[in-house]
């Protein structure tokens, strides 16, 4: 065999493998198996090569998708365990990948139906030109680390998938599994954190205990957990077989947020659970099994409530027992208004130093734990109005189409949407928003694929008709 054809079938192995739901599994063993290594060196190092194998290897970039997800959770430390230098000879082979990538590939034509492209590239030069003309207290070397993090990282991912993204797998089926996947990961890291707290005599229903994953607080990974979790239904939805499991791994994840001890992801994950119910419900209402297994778990819950009612009520007791309190975020929603007041246009900008809460920048970003009020108060009218036609356009993209994938897509934004309220989700490059970019743009790739849209306004008797299809590569 020549070189040329050794090459030729080596590449076919790895672009079999890349497809494949086995591919996201071995991303989120790697990452497990990296973030108990507490290595984050090595861990990056690992990754790098991993990920320039696949870009020199596969013209296809939808596969990095679950690459991208799962790579953050490798982090199991809060501090930098080695010189700058040496991460940046880490990331060596994967800046070698993306040249070759970029140098050997065709790109795809990017037409009318990558609506979400300029919406994103003006949210950009809006996070470029806030705090222009404040006086509030600014750190600019800050500023610019956060606008490329919370603006251009996410758009490059956006942007390279819509580029070289093609068409060889069912998307939803991909994208659906790369989320279940990376709902098992947190989980599997969650799980192992609080067996530590466990071991070291900690009590881990105590309102006092935070649990940390590194690359997740308590607050952003049960914002993982509640974007994952309507994958799960997705596959209920898809095959019975799926039921138990799917039914077995959300009663997991929602554990988990249980014990992250967060009101408002404990109150949007029970929204995202009810939502999830009726989707799949008005799927499966005319298959008997399915009302067989909904019949099986609403005894479990029951049950599962009977013995466990005492130590259920702590927790949340626990958990709430400061009722309904900000924690602080009044005061910060209070200073968002007075930033824009003082600056309307603009805000006071992303390197924005704060005032009431030292605490909150501790990450290198002033939180305002909230959307609306981090938009107003560091981005000014100039942001509101990015951040309106961004919006527009990425839910836009979500109901032109009312595919399975999309719809649990919308039920994972409503928890999503909801607590970045009072949460600072949505100014979270890594991994939310990087994740919805690429979703977006996988989305757009399939609306271009597909004749014809099913436009808003359809019934739930055509929306339970959408044909979930089946798992099916095809050759380039």
């Amino acid at each position: 065999m020549s070189a040329a054809a050794l090459w030729r079938r080596t590449r076919e192995v790895i672009d079999d493998f890349v497809h494949s739901r086995l591919y996201i599994a071995f991303i989120a063993v790697v990452a497990y198996v990296l973030w108990t290594g507490e290595n984050l060196l090595a861990a990056m190092a690992v990754l790098s090569v991993i990920a320039g194998i696949i870009l020199i290897a596969v013209r296809d970039t939808v596969p990095l998708v679950p690459f991208v997800v799962m790579a953050p959770c490798v982090v199991h430390i809060s501090e930098m365990p080695a010189e700058l230098w040496q991460f940046a000879l880490a990331i060596i082979p994967v800046l070698a990948g993306i040249v070759i990538h970029v140098a050997c590939y065709r790109r795809n034509k990017i037409d009318r139906g990558a609506i979400n492209l300029l919406p994103m590239a003006a949210f950009i030069l809006a996070l470029l030109v806030s705090g222009a003309f404040s006086s509030a207290p600014q750190d600019d070397m800050m500023g610019f680390v956060n606008v490329l993090y919370v603006g251009v990282l996410p758009f490059i991912l956006y942007l390279f998938v819509r580029l070289y993204g093609e068409e060889k797998c069912r998307y939803g089926d991909y994208l659906a599994a790369t989320m279940v996947i990376w709902g098992m990961l947190t989980a599997a890291q969650a799980f192992t954190v609080f067996a530590g707290a466990l071991a070291e005599g900690v009590d881990i229903g105590s309102n006092s205990y935070v649990p940390r994953l590194g690359w997740g607080n308590s607050n952003v990974y049960p914002t993982v957990l509640m974007m994952c979790m309507p994958f799960n239904f997705y596959y209920m939805r898809k095959n019975a077989k799926w039921l138990l499991p799917a039914i077995v791994l959300t009663a997991a994840e929602f554990v988990c947020t249980l014990y992250a001890h967060s009101r408002g992801a404990m109150i949007f994950t029970i929204l995202v659970l009810i939502a999830c119910v009726i989707a799949v419900t008005v799927y499966n209402r005319k298959n008997p099994l399915y009302w067989a297994v909904f019949a099986a778990a609403a005894l479990g819950l029951v049950v599962t409530l009977t013995f466990f009612w005492d130590r259920i009520v702590e927790v949340l007791g626990n958990t709430f027992s400061d009722k309904m309190q900000s924690s602080g975020r009044d005061y910060l929603y209070i200073e968002a208004v007075d930033r824009f007041f003082e600056n309307p246009l603009f805000g006071a900008g992303m390197g924005y130093l704060g005032f009431v809460n030292k605490l909150h920048i501790e990450s290198g970003f002033y939180q305002l734990h909230s959307t609306v009020f981090q938009t107003i108060g560091t981005m000014g009218l100039v942001g509101i109005a990015a951040m309106l036609w961004l919006y527009v356009a990425r839910y836009y993209t979500v109901f032109s189409r009312l595919t399975p994938l999309n719809v649990f897509f919308f039920v994972a934004m409503i928890g999503f949407e909801g607590y970045s309220l009072v949460n600072t989700s949505t100014f979270t490059g890594l991994p939310c928003l990087t994740v919805i970019y690429m979703f977006l743009a996988v989305m757009e790739l399939d609306r271009s694929a597909q004749k014809g849209c099913i436009l808003l306004g359809r019934t739930l008797k055509e929306l339970a008709a959408c044909g979930g299809g089946r798992w099916k590569k095809k050759r380039a």
